[in-house]
């Protein structure tokens, strides 16, 4: 359905605008005071809009760039008198759409509209296309050289066509969760639903409630009925991150529901329904947490019908320059610079571990584009943002799972406390600004600590205000 708002003073043309733009699939809304249809445009966005350019109180011109400047692929067609084209061809040049000279005919006004719309419709699509281009950014699948990362695409690819369920393994920050988004976006769910569920985020006590929802009365607090994070994927995707922290008993809930594709709410007796299909990820060695106890075989080979492994970023060198000058060009975008990467820089990128993979590697071009001016990025600026060599050294006394392990908590505290000073403290925003919810940027603010003292403390610190 297409919502096109008139904003014209003369109430007889909006009137007359309505009976011949009258056919299926189009609402017309008309205003006479342009404050009201202005804050009626901010409320609720049409796909086209009709100006007057001529009115009391606020000119069309005034209309259209607070209009503009705030929604900018909204098409703006301006209803002109003779004595103002002039002013309706300036405001094209300014990036309005069109003009129609009054007094119009319907054809006259059909054509322009059609046309108007049709560009919506494809300014729109344009913007999907950009959104799907950089997530695909974040483990660059679609333009990657290295032949292992390519072989698991095209796994993808092919899974995607099905409704076989897949595990992700992978390191952290290899994109594991980006890949769960282009399998679901691939599929024939990809117009459901895509729930991710952050399983070593919550505690067991409330990820079950969570993702199992509960009846009224189930416990003390339960006010009402409540929906789980599994019904919310109803026709969609349902992502499990990090399944390898989902406690045991949960693990057997979980087996019975990929079996039956039926679960009951706590505190219910009634089987509920629910057609999704199933994606987890993973960092963790499944196959020792099997022989430990701590993860139920069946679970395992039920979750892993398919099987993608990404490789970490240092076995894909010939990856490590191409994703930097993307996520070079991405951060200079939004941060309105001119920053480009020398040979030598690129050349010195390949000279780091990136025990953090993808994610560290953007988040390094994200620190170098935000805390350099216009120009070229040399080798220098490389190794001024490394860790320093005294701390790597340090670390070569450790087993490698451990030294990484350690690494990566520095990174990651290192990464979180920056964005909290940019943030200036605001906790949410940092949050937002990082991609995370609220408690996976708590934890990452703690992993520091929680790895020198080899200790794993799932509470989190206590919120304060804001």
């Amino acid at each position: 359905m297409s919502r096109i708002l008139v904003i014209d003073d003369e109430a007889a043309l909006g009137e007359n605008i309505q009976r011949m733009l009258r056919m299926p699939g189009v609402t017309v809304c008309t205003f006479v005071d342009p404050a009201v249809g202005l804050a009626d445009a901010f409320a609720h966005p049409p796909d086209l809009v009709l100006l007057d350019v001529r009115m009391p109180g606020m000119t069309g011109e005034e209309v259209f760039a607070k209009l503009h400047e705030a929604q900018p692929s909204i098409p703006i067609v301006f209803l002109t008198a003779f004595g103002s084209v002039e002013g309706a061809v300036l405001a094209i040049r300014n990036g309005a759409f069109d003009y129609l000279q009054k007094p119009f005919k319907r054809e006259e006004l059909l054509l322009v509209v059609k046309r108007a719309l049709s560009h919506a419709t494809l300014e729109h699509e344009v913007e999907k296309l950009k959104s799907r281009l950089e997530s695909l950014g974040e483990v660059d699948a679609a333009q990657s050289h290295n032949a292992a990362m390519l072989d698991q695409m095209d796994k993808c690819r092919r899974a995607a066509g099905t409704d076989a369920t897949v595990m992700i393994l992978g390191e952290s920050g290899t994109g594991k969760e980006v890949t769960a988004r282009l399998i679901h976006d691939q599929s024939r769910r990809k117009d459901g639903p895509f729930v991710p569920v952050e399983c070593s985020a919550m505690p067991g006590s409330l990820i079950e409630s969570e993702l199992f929802g509960y009846e009224k009365g189930a416990f003390t607090g339960a006010e009402r009925t409540k929906k789980g994070l599994i019904e919310s994927a109803e026709g969609g995707t349902l992502f499990l991150d990090e399944i390898g922290d989902l406690g045991v008993e949960l693990q057997t809930r979980l087996f019975r529901f990929v079996e039956e594709r039926a679960l009951r709410r706590l505190g219910g007796l009634s089987l509920v329904r629910v057609d999704c299909r199933i994606l987890c990820a993973t960092n963790q060695d499944l196959a020792a947490k099997i022989k430990s106890g701590t993860f139920r075989e069946e679970l395992y080979y039920r979750l892993s019908v398919i099987t993608v492994k990404l490789p970490p970023l240092r076995e894909r060198p010939e990856d490590v320059p191409r994703l930097a000058r993307f996520f070079l060009e991405r951060f200079s975008r939004r941060y309105g610079k001119s920053i480009i990467g020398s040979p030598q820089f690129y050349e010195a990128l390949l000279k780091e571990r990136w025990p953090g993979n993808v994610r560290q590697l953007k988040n390094v071009m994200e620190r170098l584009t935000a805390l350099h001016a216009d120009g070229v990025l040399g080798a220098e600026d490389v190794e001024e943002d490394s860790p320093r060599v005294e701390a790597v050294s340090s670390l070569s006394a450790l087993p490698w799972k451990d030294a990484r392990e350690q690494y990566l908590a520095s990174f990651e505290s290192s990464y979180a406390n920056a964005v909290l000073a940019r943030c200036n403290g605001n906790v949410s925003a940092a949050a937002r600004e990082a991609g995370v919810d609220r408690k996976t940027f708590y934890a990452l603010m703690k992993r520091e600590k929680d790895a020198q003292t080899g200790e794993f403390n799932p509470q989190l610190p206590q919120e304060s205000g804001e």
